[in-house]
């Protein structure tokens, strides 16, 4: 809400024209009735008091008038606060409630794995006589991309097909989640700081995992440090070495959850664009509805390619990230 509309609204509310000066003429009256017993004398103090007592309910009237205008402009600055950009550029960002779920991030979180194994279901259904088609056939094109050129070539030919399932599992779980996104009314789950996070869990544990099953525990952590160091050298390379482990799965969360966010974020503000334009005029209001449209339906459109890369990047990271546990001489 405006500065003007909002001083229409208390002006509206006291009954009084916005620019009448009310406040200071509520505060003279208690002055007056203070400089009544002061002007009396001693004999008179009993009537004063009576007078001041008889006073006492006008007063008491005249404090929530005083008190309204405040509380009616607190209300009036609330409600502005709630509409404002800021507040609307947040309010389809953050999370919230959803059909009576505590989380719409968490709902959406659940519809896009149910539809990854939905998808999975229905292309297993698609072999014909051994042949893939339709959904199967698109379904397996992706496979074979990740396992022969993902993960077979980062992390090696007798470890890449045993990571195979859990890269397409990352791939196919963001692809979907950040297509949902992009539908009305909808959350991309991937945009939630928990929720890349639990991603990013996940291809840490296999990262270590790698290592440790390949060459165990003790083995594992004495090959992060490079062999043929010298000594004086250990005190810095090991805690380099120590906070590179969570560095990879930190930077895994933070591109993701960056970039699925950024996407969002950019539609609302342009649209935006729309309202904010009509306030200064109706004619800049409506000349920019076109170009606020259109441009958020090319952004709406690049996120379908982000969408595809964002899965391939976090997909094909963590096969680097991988196989540098699972080769660390390399």
């Amino acid at each position: 809400m405006s500065p003007t509309l909002l001083v229409l609204v208390v002006g509206l509310a006291q009954g009084t024209p916005a620019g009448t000066p009310a406040a200071p003429a509520s505060h003279e009256q208690p002055a007056a009735a203070k400089e009544v017993p002061k002007e009396g004398d001693e004999a008179a103090a009993p009537g004063a008091a009576a007078a001041t007592h008889d006073a006492s309910p006008s007063s008491g009237q005249a404090a929530p008038v005083q008190h309204a205008p405040v509380e009616q402009g607190s209300a009036a600055s609330g409600h502005g606060e709630e509409h404002g950009p800021a507040q609307i550029l947040m309010h389809h960002v953050l999370d919230q409630t959803w059909m009576g779920l505590p989380s719409k991030h968490l709902a959406f979180f659940v519809i896009a794995a149910l539809a990854v194994i939905g998808v999975v279901r229905i292309a297993l259904r698609g072999y014909t006589g051994g042949v893939p088609r339709g959904l199967a056939a698109f379904v397996e094109t992706i496979v074979v991309f990740i396992r022969d050129e993902i993960a077979e070539k980062n992390i090696g030919h007798g470890d890449g097909r045993k990571f195979t399932p859990l890269l397409c599992s990352f791939f196919f779980f963001i692809l979907i989640a950040a297509l949902l996104g992009l539908m009305p009314f909808s959350a991309t789950s991937t945009g939630n700081l928990a929720v890349t996070l639990a991603l990013a869990t996940v291809s840490f544990l296999a990262q270590q995992y790698a290592g440790i099953s390949k060459y165990g525990v003790v083995h594992h952590f004495m090959g992060i440090v490079p062999p043929g160091l010298p000594v004086w050298l250990l005190p810095i390379m090991i805690p380099i070495e120590v906070l590179s482990m969570f560095t990879k799965p930190f930077a895994l969360m933070v591109r993701l959850f960056a970039n699925m966010l950024a996407g969002h974020m950019v539609i609302t503000a342009l649209l935006l664009l729309i309202p904010l334009m009509a306030q200064i005029s109706t004619f800049f209001g409506l000349a920019v509805v076109p170009v606020s449209i259109g441009l958020s339906l090319f952004i709406m459109l690049l996120e379908i390619l982000v969408a595809f890369i964002q899965a391939f990047i976090f997909t094909l990271l963590t096969s680097i990230f991988i196989g540098m546990y699972a080769h660390p001489a390399h």
